[in-house]
Parts: structure tokens; sequence; C-alpha cells
């Protein structure tokens, strides 16, 4: 009997054909998800009863979706966070859950720089102004000579430390497990999360979301920072206090927040009051939707799920 397989990723065969193929070629019955969204609980319910495999985007994978799939011996996490599945629920079952870390890091580290240089050039509001026909400069500093802090030095922290290098700026990092190897090799400095915060012009928040980093931009550490400064944030939108952030926003102590995650997603003016706000650019989680790290993706989700299904061991095995 073919194995089955629940592809949960929206428009997976559209942009990883090569990962469909090679899923089609093993056999496999293949579940796609026909909508532009995850599924919610309810909708994935129904589906999982009977399946051997899944390649999860963002839906939750807690204990009681995991009880109704009770064949379930592999989940691979098309992406990096783990936020989405209940890892702990997945081990007293003995089902492998991997992901597809550092594969996304250079399209996120691109969508952090273009964030930054978008916020440092105001061109949100130039934009709308110009096609208003509002011909009005605006002032601002530039990234060379400023300094850069980057807040977890994973994968994408060190990308965007990379192209970093051509800007002339002075680069800090903050990590609990610091590469100093590879911030000597771009020039950077590691510091403590504290000098962090209070000598950067910018601050780019790339931690992962974990019980030590919920909330870890709250009002007293947001207290630290230059007045004006730029936060960008590619993280989840739960590592930001969003509304110590609107405080911060409306009284000046922040000049810029641009964000790709919020804490509600998708985010609406309702729901995420920070949209409101003229200072604020907004990205509907959309930092790594390259078509080249959709591919990479599809083609090593893909390999998870035959690895783990023939016996072998996949790839950024997380559980």
């Amino acid at each position: 009997m073919a194995k089955r397989v629940l592809i949960a990723k929206p428009a997976y065969k559209k942009f990883s054909p090569k990962g469909y193929k090679m899923l089609e070629e093993k056999g496999y019955e293949l579940v796609t998800n026909d909508l532009d969204r995850d599924f919610y609980l309810e909708e994935l319910l129904p589906l999982i009863g009977d399946i051997d495999a899944c390649i999860a985007n963002c839906e939750p994978w807690n204990e009681e979706a995991m009880n109704a799939a009770p064949n379930l011996k592999v989940l691979a996490r098309y992406g990096t966070g783990m936020n989405s599945v209940d890892t702990e629920a997945a081990k007293k079952r003995g089902i492998i859950v991997t992901n597809c870390q550092g594969v996304n890091a250079n399209a996120v580290a691109e969508h952090v720089l273009a964030m930054m240089l978008a916020a440092r050039r105001e061109l949100p509001r130039l934009n709308a102004m110009t096609k208003e026909g509002l011909w009005k400069n605006l002032n601002f500093h530039e990234v060379t000579g400023s300094t850069v802090g980057i807040l977890g030095f994973g994968a994408i922290g060190q990308w965007v430390a990379k192209k970093l290098t051509g800007f002339d700026c002075h680069v800090l990092a903050y990590d609990v497990m610091p590469n100093k190897e590879v911030a000597a090799k771009y020039g950077v400095e590691f510091t403590s999360f504290e000098d962090l915060m209070s000598r950067s012009d910018t601050i780019c928040i790339l931690v992962p979301l974990l019980p030590s980093t919920e909330n870890m931009i709250n009002r007293e550490t947001l207290k630290l920072t230059k007045p004006g400064v730029i936060f960008v944030t590619d993280a989840r939108g739960e590592v930001v206090d969003e509304e110590a952030m609107y405080e911060a926003l409306t009284s000046g102590q922040v000049g810029y927040f641009a964000s790709d995650v919020f804490v509600h997603e998708p985010a609406t003016p309702e729901n995420t009051p920070l949209l409101t706000l003229p200072n604020v650019i907004a990205t509907s989680h959309n930092g790594a939707e390259s078509y080249e790290n959709l591919e990479n993706c599809g083609v090593m989700t893909a390999q998870q799920i035959i690895d783990a299904l023939e016996g072998r061991e996949p790839v950024n095995r997380r559980v």
C-alpha cells in the first residue's frame, strides 16, 4: 500500500516542482493544500487520520493533531521556526521532526537589509508623497558610519553581517552561543545585550522564539536605546511586546519599526495597532519567499520525508 503524504505547504507543487516530483517518483499518495493559506486545526484534523508523513508549514501540529494522526512517522517543517510544532508531543509519539535550518538564511537576510534601508530612507513615506504629487525632500542618516546591532547571530544573523561588510558600518552582535570565528571574519564585535541595545542606531532582531526571548523587546529594554533607534525584525512576533513598541514609536524613543512578523497573523489594523502608525513598515511574513528558497526548501523537505520513510536518518532532524 502506498505511503500517504500530506503536503500542507500551500502552492508546494508550483514553487517546488523538483521536490514534488521526488515524492511522486516514490509512488506516494500525495494530498495537497489547495488553499492560499495554512490549514486551521479544524481543517487539518479530517485530513490526517491515515497519513504517514507531512510537509508542514505553519499549521498547528499540537497534541490534538498528533493524536488524530496515529500513523504519522515524520513531520518535515518547510522552514526553520518550530513554534507551530509541539516537539515534546512528537517525541513522546516517536515522530521524527525536521526543518530547513539555514536554507532560507540568504533570502531572509536580503529582506532584513531591504527593510533596514527602507526605514533609514523613509521610502514608504517618500513613495506615498511622490505618488500624491507632493514633491518634497526628506532628510535621513546614512548607514555608512552607523552602528548596527544584530540580536541573534545564527545563520540569518551571519548573512546579515556578511552583507553589511559593504556598508562600512560598525556591527555589534549578541548571542548566547557566540560564533566568534564568523564574527571575526566579518568584523563583528560581540557584546552584551544591554551594550548592543544602548549603542546601536539600528537593531536587527533575529533570535528564535524561546521562553527566554519572548517579549525580549519590552518597556524596560526599550529604555536602553538611543532616541530614534530603528528596529528591524524577522524573528517571531512574540519576541517584541507590541504594546510597548507602539508607545515607543509614538513617543519618539523608536524612530522606525520594520517587521515581517507579528503576534497576530494575519495581522490587521484591528488586531495589530502598530499597522496604523506611519513609522512602521509591515510585510506579511514574507522574508523567506524567494523563488530560490522555495525550491530549495521543497527539495530538502522531500528528501527528509523519503529518508525517514525508508529508514535513513534525515538531515536537520530536530526530534
